[in-house]
């Protein structure tokens, strides 16, 4: 059986980059948050620990925790990682400039 590149398997489908981003930004998010579900479990607590420490219902670290990371407010998630212990960065990366620190 003759193998096909991805490249090649890509052009016989007149599939481009473009049409995988949907996936690769879905997919991206999904590590995210599962990411930070698993931080939560190494820290040995329960969500509704986590919840507790952060003011907010355990269904809301459920929620936050089952993804659209993309559209929770910075705060939020400052709240849950200063529960796990940590610190949130978030910074931002301009054409031909330095990355800015926002937070």
């Amino acid at each position: 059986m003759k193998r096909t590149s991805f490249d090649d398997y890509m052009a016989k489908r007149g599939l481009t980059e473009q049409d995988l981003q949907p996936y690769k930004d879905q997919l991206q998010e999904r590590i995210r948050v599962y990411e930070l579900k698993e931080a939560r479990k190494a820290c040995a607590l329960t969500q509704q620990q986590l919840a507790d420490h952060m003011g907010v219902s355990q269904k809301r670290v459920c929620e936050l925790e089952r993804g659209d990371i993309d559209h929770t407010q910075v705060s939020t998630l400052k709240r849950y990682v200063e529960g796990l212990g940590g610190i949130l960065h978030v910074s931002a990366t301009l054409p031909g400039r330095e990355p800015i620190v926002i937070v």
